[in-house]
């Protein structure tokens, strides 16, 4: 588990929440309705969803080690996915690997438990299923807009997933302390987030990406580099209060 992820405490309070850790997938679930038994159905479906990764990486090792997407018509279940969103944003697909798994998990307490509202947080990517609007905010690392800025969230489901250069483990070529794209999955918003985010290697990037016409897939992208940001597509962007819902990356 990773105590430096502090911005779990920063939640409103909406949902019940609980967290699942195993090997390096770390969630933090928040939930309408909680019920005891949720964390460890939710563990042994993760063990079950990390084995099928992990059998298919030892006999498909290009899929982790690629940058670039990959063809494979034979995989299945989770890596499916992952190669679907990371041919759409042009990635690897270890690129949708966080946010897969939330989508994996959030389907999984919508059918097993009924849950009409939850929020799966797989290390700062997220997968949303909201009946009344919600404020996701970003976590920047140390650029002075990190927790002060949100996305609003509308009635429904959708991935919103951010890529940094600056915070976290995962591989950037860019240089932006945060770059978030919100998508109708987590899958494919983390696999733009890391296509974005490769390619904000200075100030001057900001401009130019956010200048580009948005592909279908993408319904929201902004961006935080230093004391500056920039945002295009359909979310609103809020000033966040204390205590409003954060996301990290």
């Amino acid at each position: 588990m990773n105590n430096e992820r502090f911005y779990r405490s920063w939640h409103s309070g909406r949902f019940q929440s609980f967290i699942v850790g195993y090997k390096e997938t770390d969630l933090w679930i928040g939930v309408d309705k909680y019920y005891p038994e949720m964390p460890e159905a939710t563990l042994n479906l993760i063990k079950k969803v990390r084995k099928q990764l992990d059998d298919y990486i030892d006999a498909n090792p290009d899929f982790l080690l690629s940058f670039e997407p990959i063809t494979d018509e034979n995989a299945t279940s989770v890596a499916k996915k992952m190669i679907r969103a990371s041919k759409m944003a042009d990635v690897g697909p270890m690129a949708a690997v966080a946010g897969a798994v939330a989508d994996e998990i959030g389907a999984f307490l919508s059918y097993e438990f009924g849950c009409k509202e939850l929020i799966v947080e797989n290390g700062g990517d997220i997968s949303v299923k909201v009946q009344e609007p919600i404020t996701i905010s970003v976590y920047a690392g140390d650029s002075p807009l990190s927790g002060r800025i949100g996305l609003s969230i509308p009635q429904g489901v959708c991935g919103v997933c951010t890529s940094s250069a600056t915070v976290g483990p995962s591989i950037s070529f860019g240089k932006a302390d945060a770059v978030t794209v919100i998508s109708k999955t987590a899958a494919v918003a983390d696999a733009f987030a890391t296509f974005y985010g490769n390619r904000v290697k200075q100030e001057e990037d900001m401009e130019k990406v956010l200048g580009e016409t948005l592909p279908p897939q993408v319904d929201t992208l902004l961006i935080v580099m230093k004391d500056m940001m920039g945002i295009v597509g359909k979310h609103k962007l809020q000033i966040v209060e204390s205590g409003d819902c954060h996301e990290s990356c």
